[in-house]
């Protein structure tokens, strides 16, 4: 169980990098599969969405991922 601290919660923190990263690898299979042309454009455009919201997302604050393992309560 973990617990996100919400002195802040919204608008979440997401480190668009990694997204766009994740996508890339994702559409670079797709272009080795036939049949999943479609697909691998969606994710195109995905990236390029991604990397437009980064253009324009604000830094990342240290510590936007801190989140606490508590124990099980019994």
């Amino acid at each position: 169980m973990f617990r996100i601290p919400r002195a802040k919660p919204y608008p979440p923190q997401i480190d668009l990098s990694t997204v766009r990263e994740t996508l890339a690898y994702m559409h670079d299979d797709m272009c080795r599969v036939p049949g999943l042309e479609k697909l691998r454009d969606a994710l195109g455009v995905a990236i390029e969405e991604a990397a437009a919201a980064e253009r324009h997302a604000p830094p990342l604050v240290e510590g936007a991922f801190a989140a606490r393992f508590l124990p099980r309560r019994g």
